[in-house]
């Protein structure tokens, strides 16, 4: 997994240079995202870069062709983009910078849909421009974004938890 994100530039306004995804996902696993943390190489440790914003990076892992890296990649980037503190505002500008708009409608359609915060991703929403993921068969399900419990006996529904950081910036 260790090819540099497809197009990504460096992008100062952003806070971004040209990162692999590896670091990517090494910065998000040192944010909160330790549910990928089997997916980092033995070589990549953890480590936050602070003055790569929460957005940005988010944006930034839903970047890559339709492959199953990059399944993953948007797996972690949605749970990145999922931290309640992040500015809805800045979502939209990282994503429309990175060209992964669709994706993060997508990902906000799933969280209105099935999210305890809706509020939060119509707000997403309304920062992104109109439109649907022309690769919805590809992009993931709320299945792949939540954790749920396990059964734990008669007439007891499992609980189902969206998977979000909670970065203290």
């Amino acid at each position: 997994m260790s090819a540099v994100v497809s197009n990504v530039q460096s992008v100062p306004s952003l806070g971004i240079i040209e990162l692999t995804r590896d670091r990517l996902f090494g910065v998000a696993v040192a944010r909160g995202c330790r549910h990928y943390a089997p997916l980092l190489p033995p070589d990549v440790t953890p480590t936050d870069m602070g003055d790569l914003p929460h957005e940005v990076l988010g944006a930034a892992l839903l970047r890559g062709p339709a492959d199953a890296a990059t399944f993953q990649a948007i797996r972690c980037g949605a749970m990145v983009l999922s931290d309640l503190g992040n500015s809805p505002q800045r979502i939209g500008e990282a994503s429309e910078q990175f060209g992964v708009a669709a994706r993060v409608v997508h990902l906000a359609r799933l969280g209105l849909a099935a999210d305890q915060h809706p509020e939060y991703w119509k707000a997403v929403l309304n920062a992104l421009p109109p439109g649907s993921a022309d690769e919805e068969p590809f992009l993931p399900g709320a299945s792949r974004l939540t954790s749920e419990t396990r059964l734990v006996g008669p007439g007891r529904n499992p609980a189902r938890t969206w998977l979000r950081t909670h970065y203290a910036r």
